[in-house]
């Protein structure tokens, strides 16, 4: 949880980023593949958790021990997917750069392992000083837990630079999109090929927010807020 503005500003950015998931899944489903669709709806989650997360009134909503078995178990299904592609030389694509939200496992990896280290970071811990309310002054102190920086800290630090970087090399794949596409392409989406071969054509509002540079922005967006939590929050 971010107190004051930050937290505001953190809460709106992943609802957005969570509507156009939610706004990309429901127009492609799994006509595509049905990772990319376990990949939106992994986003979803994450999205729906964090603007819970981030607001004093909702942050106890979701039990920490609760979020840290349902992302860590969904962390473990995409090492499984990660794995399993590599065993079979199955194609994974980029990390940076899908036209939605990214499918590809090594990122859902760090950004559930993030989740993880969010929710760990809110179990309540109870110190001895605190279990102690006779002790007082030094002798409290030398009961209560050292300062300093924590596993769980440095964690957050290594996977809230992940993020970061991945932001900024996908806004450096937006940029370059944007230089480089025909200007037909730039202000059309074109339609799309489903998975049984065929072609999907959607509303041009749809279009326009379902994949393409929006969902590139969001992907940037949803990085840098869950940077932010992690560097504020834990």
């Amino acid at each position: 949880m971010v107190e004051g503005w930050p937290g505001v500003v953190i809460a709106t950015v992943f609802v957005l980023t969570t509507g156009l998931c939610a706004l990309s899944l429901a127009a492609h489903g799994t006509r595509r593949s049905t990772r990319l669709a376990l990949a939106e709806a992994n986003h979803v989650a994450m999205g729906v958790a964090m603007v819970l997360m981030a607001a004093s009134a909702t942050a106890d909503l979701i039990v920490p021990g609760v979020g840290v078995i349902v992302f860590g178990v969904a962390a473990a299904g995409w090492l499984g997917v990660l794995l399993t592609s590599r065993l079979l030389d199955d194609p994974l694509g980029s990390i940076v750069g899908c036209d939605r939200c990214t499918g590809h496992p090594v990122h859902l990896v760090a950004l559930d392992a993030a989740m993880v280290v969010m929710y760990v970071a809110m179990v309540p811990t109870t110190s001895t000083a605190h279990e102690m309310p006779g002790m007082s002054g030094m002798e409290g102190m030398q009961h209560a837990p050292p300062s300093g920086i924590t596993a769980v800290q440095v964690v957050a630090a290594v996977l809230a630079l992940y993020l970061v970087g991945h932001a900024v090399a996908t806004a450096v794949v937006l940029t370059r999109r944007s230089r480089t596409a025909p200007p037909t392409l730039q202000s059309e989406p074109q339609p799309e090929p489903s998975a049984e071969g065929g072609v999907v054509t959607l509303a041009r509002p749809v279009r326009v927010l379902a994949h393409g540079r929006v969902q590139l922005i969001g992907q940037a967006g949803m990085g840098l807020a869950m940077a932010a939590m992690l560097l504020l929050g834990v």
